[in-house]
């Protein structure tokens, strides 16, 4: 999986080196997880209004 999007990222940008594609690879995968989180939350707070 991570390796997958570092060559994701590296094959739009080659110019990258070893330490700044593995940087932007987490920081890519930190806001994925958080946008997930918060699409998670909404769909909680919908379920429990359909629950109450």
């Amino acid at each position: 999986m991570v390796d997958d999007k570092m060559r994701e990222i590296s094959s739009v940008n080659p110019a990258l080196d070893t330490s700044k594609l593995a940087v932007l690879t987490a920081v890519n995968a930190v806001h994925d997880y958080l946008k997930l989180k918060e699409e998670m939350e909404e769909l909680e707070k919908e379920l429990k209004k359909l629950r109450d």
